[in-house]
């Protein structure tokens, strides 16, 4: 399941407490190469937590941007483009 691609971060709240209120739980989408999920930390952490991962760390490079999270117990790093916010790798730890 892809995360959906929003227009911006009110719009993925929105939809992250939409899901809450409708379901009672959150969503959870595991991101793949090719996802959008943005260019800003607060961008890439508000898009993950909204597809249901546990952020652990982001760490912002000059080439790539990566992020250590949890989804269903499962640890993953995602390496993200910095210029594009474009997902170019998620590896499961």
């Amino acid at each position: 399941m892809q995360i959906p691609k929003l227009a911006n971060p009110i719009q993925a709240a929105t939809l992250a407490m939409a899901t809450f209120l409708a379901t009672g739980t959150a969503a959870s989408a595991q991101v793949q190469a090719g996802d959008t999920v943005g260019t800003s930390v607060s961008g890439i952490a508000l898009a993950l937590e909204t597809g249901g991962y546990d952020i652990r760390e982001i760490e912002v490079k000059r080439s790539r941007i990566e992020v250590e999270a949890i989804l269903d117990g499962s640890k993953f790093e995602i390496k993200i483009d910095p210029q594009s916010g474009k997902v170019t790798a998620v590896e499961r730890d």
